[in-house]
């Protein structure tokens, strides 16, 4: 029988190993309540600020009725609702959103590829010459400015300077 502690090493790291491994299971399958074994529920001190709110929600009010009450699950007024209620004032849409009628050059990017940064629609669009991007198509870059063919229409993007 070979009495060589080197051969016993790897089998006790990993009979050390499967028992954390087992142990950290069990203790996850505890703490989430599977097969019905429940952790005791930490208590959560309540901030003094919320106390009146929990003694509100706790209270029972005997008069409280759900008669008049609509049905949250029926669309349009209740059957107690008086239909002769003037209408609430409605509010004022919100202004459209302003989208610009051309893309905006945002930045160039200049070396032995060029590419150039466009937003359009609410989006940043990077884009190299012979490039596609929603139905423009990149004609050419250049330090300054960026050409754009849509259809027939052709357009130029130049760059803003700083302080612009």
């Amino acid at each position: 029988m070979n009495r060589d502690v080197g051969q016993w090493v790897s089998p006790i790291v990993a009979v050390v190993v499967l028992a954390v491994i087992t142990a950290q299971i069990f203790g996850a399958l505890q703490v989430t309540g599977a097969f019905g074994w429940h952790a005791p529920a930490p208590r959560v001190p309540t901030s003094p600020s919320y106390r009146a709110l929990d003694r509100a929600i706790d209270r029972h009010d005997p008069s409280f009725t759900l008669e008049g009450l609509r049905d949250p699950f029926v669309y349009g007024a209740s059957d107690a609702q008086d239909r002769s209620d003037p209408p609430l004032p409605r509010r004022p849409k919100p202004a459209p959103v302003v989208v610009p009628a051309v893309p905006v050059l945002t930045a160039i990017v200049w070396d032995n590829d060029p590419r150039a940064l466009i937003r359009w629609n609410e989006r940043e669009w990077t884009v190299r010459e012979g490039g596609l991007f929603d139905e423009f198509q990149v004609v050419r870059i250049t330090r300054d400015h960026v050409t754009l063919r849509r259809g027939e229409e052709t357009l130029e993007l130049h760059r803003r300077n700083p302080g612009e």
